[in-house]
């Protein structure tokens, strides 16, 4: 009896370890790229990608165009953030190459959704 009590504590133990493990990766390291869109591009693409006024006057574009959208790859999106473009300053040191990648999938959830 003593040794079950024992086996399965050693269970529970192993399995609660686990959850908590697994909650980590899950949960410890989600970028918030709201907030990193809000502290880093709000001031000029504004807060719904179409452009503030100051982004206007810098010529920086519509996220929300499709026209935009399909006219750039990921990878050149990447590019733009890590280094800069033009008055954007770039963001590498600044945002990890994950938070990168994440503002990437922000700027295109901004992209108008297909009517099917």
């Amino acid at each position: 009896m003593l040794k079950r009590a024992v086996i399965l504590s050693l269970i529970i133990t192993l399995f609660l370890s686990l959850v908590q493990f697994n909650l980590q990766s899950t949960y410890g390291n989600k970028i918030d790229y709201k907030k990193i869109f809000k502290n880093e591009c709000v001031k000029c693409h504004g807060m719904d990608g179409k452009g503030s006024e100051r982004g206007k006057n810098l010529g920086v574009p519509d996220f929300t165009d499709p026209e935009w959208q399909a006219s750039v790859t990921d990878e050149q999106l990447i590019a733009s953030v890590t280094n800069g473009k033009k008055k954007m300053p770039k963001q590498e040191g600044k945002l990890s190459p994950e938070e990168i990648k994440a503002m990437v999938k922000y700027v295109r959830m901004l992209a108008p959704k297909k009517r099917r």
